[in-house]
């Protein structure tokens, strides 16, 4: 069922979790899935996505959601994203990831939280602040030592994010 938030348009800051805090986020080939989901969905929904940031148990996305609106926007990711990564790990067969050497688990424990966590972005600091957070993330939880070092951050992804040159009001 897709989340209703009061706020549906405008800017906003996404963070989005897997189930139970599973780490399956970062297994390998899911992060390709889950930025190849974000970008279709953005080209569906006529959305922009300014920023993002896929961590092994949650992902980070800054995104202005189009004309259908956030709870849309959002539904449609989610049941998309996981649709294509239990077609890859069937496909795969992995019971491994190769990356971490860490057990996966199966596909009934491999979905997202039911909701998720939105900031709407009212102004230019917020704005500043909110894509410094997201890009920086991994590095903020430790996962790397470099701040840019991040696999998995849109600072890897220029090509996939729009320009915040022209950032809607």
């Amino acid at each position: 069922m897709t989340q209703k938030h009061i706020s549906q348009h405008g800017t906003f800051h996404i963070t989005t979790n897997t189930k139970g805090k599973i780490p399956w986020c970062t297994f390998t080939g899911i992060p390709e899935i889950l930025i190849d989901n974000l970008v279709m969905t953005r080209n569906m929904h006529d959305a922009r996505v300014y920023a993002l940031c896929i961590l092994p148990d949650h992902l980070h996305i800054v995104v202005c959601p189009g004309p259908k609106g956030l709870s849309s926007f959002m539904h449609s990711f989610k049941r998309n994203a996981i649709k294509d990564v239990h077609a890859f790990r069937f496909r795969s067969g992995r019971s491994r990831s190769s990356a971490t050497g860490i057990m996966q688990c199966g596909n009934e424990d491999i979905c997202w939280q039911k909701s998720f966590h939105d900031e709407r972005i009212r102004c230019a600091e917020q704005r500043s602040n909110a894509l410094t957070y997201v890009q920086y993330n991994a590095w903020s939880h430790g996962l790397v030592a470099d701040p840019e070092g991040w696999e998995w951050s849109s600072l890897r992804f220029p090509k996939f994010i729009d320009s915040t040159d022209a950032w809607p009001d």
